[in-house]
């Protein structure tokens, strides 16, 4: 199911915003995961796992490509990276997050945005980063979910913006819906790049 996602995005990349694909990587070795498994103390579940092989991130960066409107597809060296940066400020600021009000009261008060059974808290090990924009922004695979959530959920989670939400049940499921929106015209292509913003 990965590979054929990522053929259906390859051929309408190539014919509708070349652009989106220029910076896709090539895939990552056995070897290479095998490495990021070790130092994130967690194996990667097995279709992000799979997409890995095909396409190790992409090294632009920023803006992001080939996932249009979510953030820059990461690979073995920047999920790592990422992962250690946001880990290291979560730690930073955990005596701050002990003293925060209740985090109930924070919901009904609209201070925080939460969607889904995902935990609200700033970063957790468990939480494998697999999208970034800008630093303000990332998508992660959940292997630590809230009660009623699934083991490798996707979850966005804005820190400025103070929510946390659950977009996809799984990597798969994700890839999969993307590559078939981009099929049936659920975007379109502004300066080289598909986006679904003010589309009509």
């Amino acid at each position: 199911m990965i590979a054929e996602s990522w053929e259906t995005i390859i051929e309408w990349g190539n014919r509708n915003a070349p652009e989106m694909l220029e910076d896709l990587n090539p895939g990552a070795s056995e070897e290479q995961i095998a490495a990021l498994e070790a130092e994130l103390g967690q194996p990667i579940p097995a279709d992000f796992r799979a997409s890995l092989l095909i396409h190790n991130g992409e090294s632009g960066g920023w803006p992001c490509k080939v996932f249009a409107d979510y953030g820059a597809y990461l690979g073995t060296e920047s999920i790592l990276e990422n992962w250690k940066q946001r880990k290291q400020v979560a730690a930073e600021v955990e005596n701050y997050a002990d003293e925060m009000p209740d985090q109930e009261q924070q919901i009904r008060d609209g201070i925080i945005f939460v969607e889904g059974p995902v935990r609200a808290k700033l970063f957790l090990p468990e939480w494998i980063p697999i999208m970034d924009c800008n630093g303000d922004v990332f998508w992660a695979l959940d292997m630590n979910p809230a009660e009623g959530g699934i083991s490798g959920q996707i979850i966005a989670v804005d820190w400025e913006g103070c929510s946390w939400m659950v977009i996809s049940d799984s990597f798969g499921s994700f890839i999969r819906d993307y590559a078939q929106e981009l099929e049936n015209g659920a975007y379109r292509v502004v300066d080289g790049q598909p986006t679904k913003e003010d589309n009509q």
